[in-house]
């Protein structure tokens, strides 16, 4: 790794936040994504996401970035945006919470305007992205309809999308143009589960139409199915560098000079 990690706390939040290489000498303030759970898709004691990012940004098909991992502290209902019942007996919950709204606001309140008031970066919404995968995605894709203008890169990996209610809300609204969204799911997703988790793939496909409908340019969206994936942590951190390479690509991003 070239570039830095940095272990902070604000808002009652941990949050590990990585530098890139050339951040000291940096002409442009750089782009910033957050990362849910704790930022475990580029942590490197987990994963090696981090060098194949830094390979990228050395060849100059992704921009320099600030990454932010945000610690929950119930994911839960932190992820989750609105209650509802738990999927199945013995869980060591007894329902989900529903406190997406509130964990956003914090997130786009306070952790933020710290991030940028301490760190060299470009706060625009074309250059803030929010990502994660499973309820991590759910939380970051319900962030593109109501911080549209805050975050302007949507990264939904495996997003928890049999959710009860969460399609018919989509459904109901219209997303504002001109963000970029990036959505996958693996083939294998909810096949052998019995509860609504076996809806994953109907209900992804269902919220990809949806997006496709109201995005004005198609290539706003990308999604994709992965075979053979399913619902696992390496599958994740195999998909993170492409999802990165997608939702930042150099010729899609205007940097400030």
């Amino acid at each position: 790794m070239k570039g830095s990690l940095l272990i902070e706390r604000h808002a009652g939040r941990e949050l590990l936040i990585y530098l890139p290489p050339s951040y000291e000498h940096a002409s442009y303030p750089l782009p910033v994504v957050y990362v849910q759970d704790s930022g475990d898709l580029f942590d490197p004691i987990l994963n090696g996401n981090i060098y194949h990012l830094e390979l990228r940004f050395a060849a100059g098909t992704l921009p320099e970035l600030i990454m932010v991992g945000i610690t929950p502290q119930d994911r839960i209902h932190e992820y989750t945006p609105w209650s509802a019942q738990k999927l199945q007996p013995g869980r060591h919950y007894d329902h989900f919470g529903g406190r997406a709204s509130q964990y956003l606001y914090t997130l786009t309140h306070q952790v933020k305007p710290w991030v940028d008031r301490n760190f060299y970066t470009d706060p625009r919404p074309e250059c803030t992205g929010i990502i994660g995968k499973s309820l991590g995605g759910l939380v970051s894709l319900f962030a593109a309809y109501v911080y549209p203008e805050v975050f302007g890169r949507i990264g939904a990996m495996s997003a928890s999308l049999w959710y009860e209610g969460f399609v018919e809300f989509m459904a109901e609204r219209e997303l504002v143009p001109g963000l970029r969204v990036y959505m996958d799911i693996g083939s294998l997703e909810g096949v052998a589960k019995q509860n609504r988790q076996r809806l994953m793939q109907s209900l992804t496909d269902e919220a990809a139409a949806i997006l496709s409908r109201n995005q004005q340019q198609p290539d706003q969206l990308y999604f994709v199915r992965r075979e053979g994936e399913d619902h696992e942590a390496d599958s994740f951190y195999r998909r993170f560098p492409e999802m990165m390479d997608w939702l930042f690509a150099r010729n899609t991003i205007r940097l400030l000079n």
